[in-house]
């Protein structure tokens, strides 16, 4: 039942997704990246599209973790959530002139402009409001209709988020809207999609990488790519070899029509680095 603020006409809701098996605790936490993709619903009105949680294998000492949701937008974007705990922006860092530039507030999610190839950042300011807090370059074009999105440097697993069975989370919205705007909470809640990322496991003082492109013709076979991360440690200079040294290889995002897909790959490289998490562009 929502509680409505008539000085606002705005009424806060308590809604659950349920992840069946994928989790065993029930919890809540409205800033996980299970929940924040239905912030463009509730708060903005806007049906975030068709959402995919991509989570991590158990194995036998560490639960299931969200690496972050995607959502395929009515408007031709494609969104990304990370459920890495840290999202504090504080700089950008570029390796070509050794300088770093300092960023302040939270990543909120990742958007990738389907007709133009190109990027953004958008943060969560104290106040709650978002904003654009960084706009990218024009993503790298790595092989033949296949561009580099971003990247996610992770020192352990730890970083990302455990999977719950429910997730319980709170949201605002006007109280004019309620109906309609729970309605398709309902309706879209039940078609959202779960897809596996194998992660290997890896020694102290290694890290892994995760690397997503967007593939404009999946159907593609494809023997070598370069890394999209140009400038780096020299374990991150060298070829990929997508058939044999990057473990795992996400289908199942197929988007538009199938025209589309997000292909991530994931890389296990020695080093310690100085953050728990990091974003590469």
């Amino acid at each position: 039942m929502p509680n409505t603020s008539n000085r606002r006409s705005l009424s806060r809701l308590r809604l659950y997704i349920d992840l069946g098996d994928y989790g065993t605790d029930e919890i809540e936490d409205s800033q996980s990246a299970i929940a924040r993709p239905w912030r463009r619903l509730f708060q903005d009105g806007v049906d975030p599209g068709r959402i995919c949680y991509v989570v991590t294998n158990p194995s036998a000492t560490m639960p299931r973790r969200i690496v972050g949701a995607f959502c395929e937008t009515n408007g031709g974007r494609l969104l990304f959530f990370p459920g890495c705990q840290g999202r504090q922006l504080n700089a950008r860092f570029s390796r070509a002139s050794n300088t770093s530039v300092p960023l302040t507030g939270m990543v909120d999610h990742l958007t990738f402009e389907i007709d133009r190839h190109s990027a953004h950042i958008t943060e969560v300011q104290p106040n709650g409001n978002r904003q654009v807090a960084l706009r990218l370059s024009p993503r790298v074009e790595v092989d033949v209709r296949l561009y580099a999105w971003f990247g996610i440097t992770l020192r352990s697993l730890n970083s990302l988020e455990i999977v719950p069975g429910k997730l319980w989370f709170s949201a605002q919205s006007p109280t004019s809207d309620v109906q309609r705007r729970r309605q398709l909470f309902r309706q879209a809640g039940q078609n959202f999609r779960i897809s596996s990322l194998d992660t290997p496991e890896f020694q102290p003082r290694s890290f892994v990488q995760i690397n997503v492109f967007v593939d404009f013709e999946p159907e593609r076979i494809r023997s070598t790519i370069r890394s999209f991360l140009l400038v780096g440690p020299p374990e991150l200079r060298t070829a990929i070899n997508m058939a044999g040294t990057i473990p795992a290889q996400l289908q199942g995002l197929q988007l538009y029509g199938d025209d589309v897909a997000i292909k991530m790959h994931v890389m296990v490289s020695n080093g310690a680095p100085s953050s728990d998490v990091a974003f590469g562009f």
